[in-house]
Parts: structure tokens; sequence; C-alpha cells
């Protein structure tokens, strides 16, 4: 397959797209920031051994420590000394799983204890809230050649199909590797020549020796060998004899990528390019376009159909449907034509977002058992293109393909994007007509507190709208039964889902009922089951003309404001009633309290207030002029629902 590397390089960020017969197959980004840890080989030090999940957590010192489950590891090379560690040589290697003829793996504990120094390679980069995944089984890649040295075999790709090439292939790596070191044959080491196998095994020894001398003279945590750059493993992994030409933006990767391809890249070699054009090369190429096209939720297939993909913390489902596509003949010919062209679609989007794990696809239904069979063909054949390990069941009698795809990295998805700051990344918000019910649920809950004073209630736009035309005789209704008018406030800045409820002028006086008064200590309940007797009266501390049976710890009254206190606090300005976020349900123990007389308002905490929104309390807050109140809804649009509309 004839296909193109694009490289654009930028301080901080390197992209490199795929291209593949002319389609944008693939798109790996780096960052400066978070650079790709995939492949590195570190000494870590074991900080917690869980035996009830057969695993450890290793500190590689990253942010999170890493994790290793007991049959991805066994003890290395550099740890015994020795040079086996096969299966079946010696019983030095102990990641067997129970299946295909190994033994079981042993318990966590007997092999590693916390605070031990390993040698890992970390195979799966950080994702989300999860830590690395490694294991010790150790590979350093080559150009044609994988360097495996727990192994003394020699291994070959099984993408390299002819019998003839690979016992050729096995037999001169076997002549010339060094006897205590394994290699695999990589695919892009078919037809290459002995000269470019015995330099690549010359490399790879070389990396090796590096390796455990870092090894000798470091402490864990450190890194004992790091994998090149985006670019050089692009070009290392990818390009090969099919690989037209390789374009480069950048003068310094240029030359770099210009002596790697001379060095270790068999002939025919592709052809570099130097881009030195004013416009971007992703432009150039029209690549950006398709970048932002292939990240929406709902890709439209060239016959009218589409796929609809939706990431969830579990699984991604992938829903084929016929869309704008009605075919010519009949049903069942227009599913099949749909869904061969679906598959193969299906196989594109996940190598360009590189998603992974498990992968559900939502076929239309086919009646026939051959039609299903041919999809399921077509499938596969679309995967073979794909590096990526994959797992694909038969397709079940509704029509849903189950997969697995490794996952090695972020998805592109999880590269580019974050979630939306406004729904919380839920995808969905209240609508407004259900944020205008809970503001009238809201008033009509503190009814019995609000009758006789006039109520703001400020809101989105969009809300306020909502209470102005489909709720207005609701509201009318309400503002009849407090008897007096409620203003609703459009407040641009406010969230959809968010509300305040404000009075707008101080209320009658109020009884304040502090409970933690009546609350008894105790070692009162104590005292109070074995009294002491004083000059013949049984009394308990604190007690004040009160039955033998009652114990007090403390009492306190509350004295009323002087008048000079609420002369000097009238026409104040309106303070929140309550401030309620919709979204979040009732919380219990929040009881409406009335504040005492004498304060510029009646403060009622809602059950679903955001404490953020809350009145503070105490003298300032008792003491705030009309104009700050004025402020706060200056940029608002008001209006006043009277009791007669």
């Amino acid at each position: 397959m004839r296909n193109e590397i694009v490289i654009n390089a930028e301080l901080g960020e390197t992209r490199v797209a795929l291209i593949e017969n002319g389609q944008f197959a693939e798109l790996h980004i780096e960052r400066q920031r978070d650079k790709s840890v995939v492949g590195n080989v570190v000494k870590g030090r074991v900080s917690r051994v869980l035996p009830g999940m057969q695993a450890a957590f290793v500190d590689i010192g990253l942010e999170k420590a890493a994790f290793l489950y007991v049959g991805d590891y066994f003890e290395s090379v550099l740890e015994t000394g020795q040079t086996e560690g096969e299966p079946g040589s010696g019983g030095r290697r102990r990641n067997g799983r129970g299946r295909n003829g190994r033994s079981a793996p042993p318990r966590i504990d007997s092999v590693l204890q916390v605070g031990k120094e390993i040698v890992v390679q970390i195979a799966k980069e950080p994702i989300g809230s999860k830590g690395a995944r490694i294991t010790s089984s150790l590979s350093i890649p080559g150009r044609h050649l994988v360097l495996t040295p727990w192994s003394r075999r020699v291994g070959v790709s099984r993408r390299i199909g002819s019998d003839r090439e690979r016992r050729r292939l096995r037999e001169l790596v076997e002549r010339l590797r060094p006897q205590n070191l394994g290699f695999i044959i990589r695919t892009a080491g078919d037809g290459v020549t002995e000269a470019d196998l015995q330099a690549d095994i010359r490399y790879l020894a070389t990396v090796w020796a590096a390796i455990q001398q870092r090894h000798a003279e470091r402490s864990a945590p450190a890194v004992l060998y790091a994998e090149h750059d985006l670019p050089l493993r692009i070009v290392r992994d990818l390009a090969g004899h099919d690989t037209k030409r390789i374009v480069i933006d950048n003068k310094d990767v240029f030359e770099s990528i210009e002596s790697f391809v001379e060095r270790f890249v068999a002939d025919p070699k592709p052809k570099i390019e130097h881009y030195e054009e004013d416009r971007p090369v992703f432009d150039s190429f029209d690549l950006e376009n398709q970048i932002h096209a292939n990240l929406e939720r709902k890709v439209w297939l060239k016959s009218g159909g589409s796929l609809v993909i939706d990431k969830s913390e579990a699984l991604t489902a992938i829903d084929v449907n016929t869309g704008r596509f009605v075919g010519k003949r009949d049903l069942e010919e227009t599913v099949l034509k749909t869904n061969l062209e679906a598959v193969v679609e299906v196989v594109h989007q996940l190598r360009f977002r590189n998603l992974g794990g498990l992968i559900i696809i939502d076929l239309i239904d086919m009646e026939s058992a051959a039609n299903r069979d041919k999809v399921y063909r077509a499938l596969g054949e679309a995967l073979r293109a794909d590096k990526a390990r994959t797992n694909i069941l038969k397709i079940s009698e509704l029509g849903l393909v189950e997969m697995t795809r490794k996952r090695t990295r972020e998805n592109l998805v999880q590269t580019l994007c974050e979630p939306c700051g406004y729904c919380e990344g839920r995808g969905y918000i209240l609508s407004s007509e259900s944020v205008g019910f809970r503001v009238l649920r809201e008033i009509r809950k503190h009814l019995p507190k609000l009758k006789g004073r006039p109520i703001a209630v400020a809101v989105n736009p969009r809300v306020a709208e909502e209470l102005l035309t489909g709720s207005k005789q609701a509201l009318a209704d309400l503002s009849e039964e407090i008897g007096r008018d409620i203003e609703v406030r459009a407040r641009p800045g406010i969230h959809q889902e968010r509300f305040e409820l404000t009075v707008l002028e101080q209320g009658s006086p109020a009884e304040l009922e502090l409970v933690w008064l009546r609350d008894r200590h105790p070692e009162a309940q104590r005292e109070d089951d074995q009294p002491a007797k004083r000059n013949g009266r049984r009394r308990g501390r604190g007690s004040r003309d009160r039955g033998s049976s009652e114990l007090l710890i403390a009492e306190g009254k509350l004295d009323p404001p002087s008048p000079e206190a609420g002369t000097e606090q009238e026409g104040e300005s309106a303070k929140p009633l309550a401030a309620a976020n919709a979204a979040v349900g009732d919380l219990p123990g929040n009881a409406p309290v009335e504040a005492p007389a004498g304060s510029a308002s009646a403060v009622v905490e809602s059950q679903d207030s955001d404490a953020s929104t809350q009145p503070e309390s105490g003298p300032d807050s008792m003491e705030e002029s009309s104009d700050t109140a004025q402020a706060v809804d200056s940029e608002a649009e008001s209006r006043i629902i009277p009791r007669s509309e």
C-alpha cells in the first residue's frame, strides 16, 4: 500500500500524518509537556504489593505509580545475572497465566516485596486517572529487528508470508546474533540484506550494553533507555519500500530524518523533502480540515449512510445507519451495501481516532447469514492494515460485532479536547422549561415566609423568557398568593441551571432557634445517671429550678436589636434570599431559617443552594450599602409581574 508521511514540527508540538492511497489514515501528536513514555526502560522501586489483586505498584518516577500484574513480571537478566528467561529454561520466567500449557503465576507477594528495585518497560501510557502499565518483558525496537534480552530465540513476524523468506531471515539472524540475546524479525525486515541485519544487531547490542551500564550506576527510579522523538519513531516503524516520500517543514527534523533514512532504511529509500512554503504544510495537503471533521460524533458515508460514534468509560459504541441511502432494488441489498461501506469506514475511524478497548459495532440487521459472513470478512480484511492488535467475534443475530483493540496511548479526542466546562462533561444541561418550573417550586416552598414581601428572581435570559411566556400565568398566581409583585431579572452571566431568589425589603422580626444551646454533653448524661447529693438535695450542674430529671449544660437568650439599630438599617438594599443550583438534588439538614429583626433581609437557605452564593452572616454583611446590591444586577434586564397580570 503506497503511503506518504507528512511531519509538522513546531515549537512545543509535533504532528505526523500517515496518508495511505490518498486517504488520511493516522494522526500522531506529541507535545513537549507530555511526551510519550511508552517503550522507555526504567529502573523502578516497588511501592505497594496487593496480594488480593495479584499486582504491585511501582515507582518509576512519574506522577502516578505504575501498575504491574504478576503475569507481566519475571526476574530479568539484569536482576539475576543469568541469560535464561524463556519458558521452560530452568524456571526463570514467572509469567504464566494458566493458559496455553503454562503454569499458573505465583503469588505476587512471593516474588515482589516493598522496596525491591526492578527493571521494567512502560507498555501503556498513563491514561486519565490510571497510571502507566508496565512489564518486565523488555523489547528494544530497531529498524528491522526487535531485541528481546530475556529470550535466546529468534522469532519472525507473522506478516512476512513467504516460508522461504522466513527461513532465510531466521538463518541469517541465528548466525549473526550474540548467543545471549534474542531477536524478533520485524515486517520491515522482509527482503533486507545481510549487511542491513548485521548493522541492526550491532546497534541494538550497543543499546543493551548502555542499559546494563546505567543500571549498575543509577538507583531507582531512573530511566535506563528512552525512545526516540515522534518523527524518528514514525519513520522507523512505518517507513518502508511502500513509502513514496516524507515531507518535513522543520530543517533540524529534516536533517535528522535524512541521516536516519540514509543509515537504516533499506533500498528503495523514500524521497525526503524539506517543505519551505509559507502556507502551513497540513493546509497544503488538506489535512487540517479532515482533523476537525473526524472529531465529529457523526461521520457521513459516501453513499449517504452514517456512523454515530459514542465513547463511554466502559466501551466505544458505533451505530450504523442507512441515512439518506435508499438503495435501488430491495432492502437486503441496501443493507448489505451500507454495512460493507460502514465496516471500512469504522476501521479508518478506529485508526485515525486511536480508539481502543472494548468496541461494539451495531450494524444494520441482515436476514441472510451469507451476507453477515461477507461483512465479517470485509471487516477482517480492513483490519489487516491496522498495526494495533485486534480481536473480533462473529456477527451476532442482532447484528452486533464485539471486538477489542489494543490501547497504548490516549485517543485523539483525549489528546486534543477537554470536557465541556458549561455542562461539566455530561453532554447536556437542564432545559429552560425545567429550570423555570424549578424556580416556581422554590418560591412555593418558601411561600409562608415570603407573603407580603416583594421578591426578585435572577435567572438566565432563556429561563427568563420561559417564565415570562410559558409560565406567565403560574407566576401571576404565585404573585397573587404572596400579595406582592414578583420581579424577573434576566442576567446574561448566570448559568442556565442556576437562579437567585431575593427579598427586596426587610421583614418583621423572626425567632431564631439555636438548637445547639439545648444540646446536652455526654458527661452531663453520666452525671444524671449517678447524681451527687449536696445538703440533702440532688442537683444537676447548671440546673435552675428544674425537675430532678433535667440537666442543662448551657442556655442562652438572644437579645432583640435596639431601636437605633433598626433605624440605621432602614432603606438598605435587598439581600439574596436563596441561591440555588437546579441541577443538584435536595440536601438534608438545611432547614429554612429567618434572620432576627433589625437585619436588612430575611435569609432563607435553599436546599438546592450553592454555598458560594449564600449571603454572609455577621455585622459586615448586614451593613452592605444599597449601591453594592444594585451593582450586582447592573447588567440585568428585569420585568415585574404585577398581581393583576
